[in-house]
């Protein structure tokens, strides 16, 4: 495809018009973060793991300490922006939503304009309606994950590069967006020689403008290792989190996905606080983070270096999964939220589609390939990353909008075709994207465990909530894929005795010691699931040996205390519960609930 794109007509041409996809970005994600109020969804918990993390550590930026008092575990840019947010407007998902909702459509507008550029208004057009209607990128308006301020950033980045025009200040903003992408994307670091390079070859920038993006990017990376040496005093480059995530990705038993390992495996009820009281102790020794991360990271290149066959083996599995129409969920499940939204129903376009005209797309802008090689930079970046660590669909949702540049210029060229009456070969080409979509389709995953692990959060959140058969509903409908999800069964074992439905408690009691094995996991789960009936039929005794039993197995779960506590108020043994809720909140400085029992505890003196 030539960069001068054929006639457009004037209407396409016209502001009113081209805007149409943005207005589409916006109404639709109005329309789903709507829909969602009052739903799982929408709701602040420890279940959604990675969010609940940002969530709290947004309060703490807000409320305690700006800077903090140790490493970065995480990313920081998200939460500090998530302070700021409810400095101004209070604690809410909603407004994250509609913060989020509003960069969706700053992003929409910057694909539009960015396309417009590099191909024509006609392909910008097609690019940016593609966006508006991308379910992936829909859901992930509505998370309070770091997708959308990412795919702004990249976008943001690009637009400002090409419209600088010798603007010394674009060539700042772009490397102050950078700086900010990085951050929050530490492995694309990997793009930025390429971006240099387009600059100054194909951009004709100056090497003034060159040195103001590069040094301006660099001083606001800079601002995290200083930050974690001042803090710390510990030379933690980025996060302490990224050894532990490399390993995640590259071990002996990794699968392409996010799975836990023996090594860091925090036991029953994952939660990042366990996480890292795991990660830091290597051999009995606990270790600075700086030390551990790179501890964990050379336990990855080991694997790499010693098993190369496995890791190539590894390797081919999440290049299948990163071009699978299928998404690999993670904290948040489209699953469980599609039924309840007609507007995730209404946007139709999925990976696999926007990836089989992408594809073709590549082919027919050959003749401009140096132009788009931003586009195929950070393709080729988020491709990298996924390689290098693991594949998910909020990791691999921000390349949608660069692969959709691509697809929008084939979808314009078979239009050509069809206006040309070249049939034969407008067959061919939409035969080849069928043939890629359905290859996209066909690359094997266990679907059925996903979809338990979905139901079973949903299910866990009602409960949260204090809505026992909506869970039930969720919990049988989880074992119904995956009848070995011993968490699922334990939660719903919960809910029985929770409503008092003893038999129906019993019975999948009996379940669950039919189809639980004998790992240390599975046999806490039934401890504690013994403690649980223990306690409906007011067997207090029973229930505590049942709890101790469990603590044996795994003596860092700081839930297993809380219930202990609340079983010792249960029978009014009050110093003993206060021990209880301290040795949770020593674990667990964030457990809420633990917090207000004792203190609601100290108030009886």
């Amino acid at each position: 495809m030539s960069k001068k794109s054929p006639p457009t007509t004037a209407l396409i041409k016209k502001l009113p018009f081209r805007l149409i996809p943005v207005i589409i970005t916006l109404l639709i994600r109005l329309w789903f973060i709507l829909e969602m109020r009052n739903r799982p969804f929408s709701t602040i918990t420890p279940q959604v793991v990675d969010s609940w993390v940002y969530h709290r550590w947004a309060l703490e930026i807000s409320q305690h300490s700006f800077f903090g008092r140790e490493v970065f575990f995480l990313r920081p840019v998200y939460p500090y922006l998530l302070a700021l947010l409810y400095q101004l407007f209070g604690p809410g998902v909603m407004v994250v939503q509609l913060f989020q909702a509003l960069l969706a459509t700053g992003s929409c507008y910057l694909l539009l304009m960015i396309t417009e550029r590099l191909c024509s208004p006609r392909v910008a057009f097609i690019a940016g309606i593609g966006f508006s209607l991308c379910g992936v990128l829909v859901f992930y308006t509505g998370t309070l994950l770091y997708v959308e301020i990412t795919i702004f950033l990249s976008l943001l980045i690009i637009y400002l590069l090409l419209t600088a025009n010798k603007k010394w200040w674009h060539f700042l903003l772009a490397g102050i967006g950078l700086g900010l992408f990085i951050i929050c994307r530490p492995e694309m670091l990997l793009i930025v020689p390429g971006l240099i390079f387009w600059l100054k070859q194909f951009e004709r920038a100056r090497l003034r403008s060159l040195l103001i993006f590069a040094i301006a990017g660099l001083m606001v990376i800079i601002t995290v290792p200083v930050r974690n040496y001042l803090v710390a005093r510990d030379p933690v480059l980025f996060t302490a989190h990224s050894g532990i995530n490399f390993y995640f990705g590259n071990n002996p038993a990794a699968d392409g996905t996010w799975q836990p390992v023996a090594e860091l495996n925090p036991g029953i009820g994952f939660s990042h606080q366990r996480l890292k009281q795991t990660a830091k102790y290597v051999n009995g020794q606990e270790l600075s983070w700086s030390r551990a991360s790179a501890y964990w990271t050379s336990r990855g290149i080991q694997f790499i270096t010693s098993q190369p066959v496995r890791f190539l083996k590894l390797l081919s599995r999440k290049l299948l999964l990163f071009f699978a129409n299928y998404e690999v969920p993670n904290n948040y499940y489209p699953e469980t939220v599609r039924p309840a939204s007609r507007a995730l129903q209404f946007a139709f376009i999925n990976f696999g589609l926007v990836l089989s005209f992408a594809l073709l797309g590549i082919g027919f802008c050959w003749k401009i390939r140096y132009r788009l090689l931003p586009v195929y930079l950070f393709i080729g970046g988020y491709l990298m990353s996924a390689l290098l660590f693991y594949v998910l669909s909020r990791l691999r949702a921000p390349i949608l909008p660069w692969l959709l540049i691509p697809g929008a210029a084939a979808v314009t060229e078979c239009w050509q075709l069809l206006q040309q009456r070249k049939f034969k070969l407008l067959f061919a080409v939409l035969t080849t994207a069928a043939l890629i979509y359905l290859g996209s389709n066909l690359v094997p995953i266990n679907r059925n465990v996903y979809s338990a692990q979905a139901w079973t959060q949903l299910g866990n959140i009602y409960l949260e909530l204090k809505k026992p058969g909506p869970a039930i509903q969720a919990l049988n409908k989880a074992l119904h894929y995956y009848p070995g999800q011993y968490s699922a069964r334990y939660s719903l074992i919960q809910a029985y005795a929770g409503m008092h439905r003893l038999a129906e408690a019993e019975r999948e009691f009996q379940q669950l010691l039919n189809t639980t094995g004998n790992s240390p996991d599975a046999q806490q789960i039934i401890h504690l699931a013994a403690a649980r009936i223990g306690i409906a039929r007011r067997n207090f005794p029973a229930a505590l040996e049942h709890y101790q039993a469990a603590l044996k197995i795994d003596p860092n779960n700081p839930e297993t205390y809380y219930l202990i506590a609340l079983v010792n108020v249960s029978i009014g043994d009050i110093a003993t519960a206060k021990k209880y809720l301290s040795l949770t909140l020593q674990l667990d400085p964030d457990h809420d609930a633990a917090r207000s029992a004792l203190l609601q505890l100290e108030q009886l003196r």
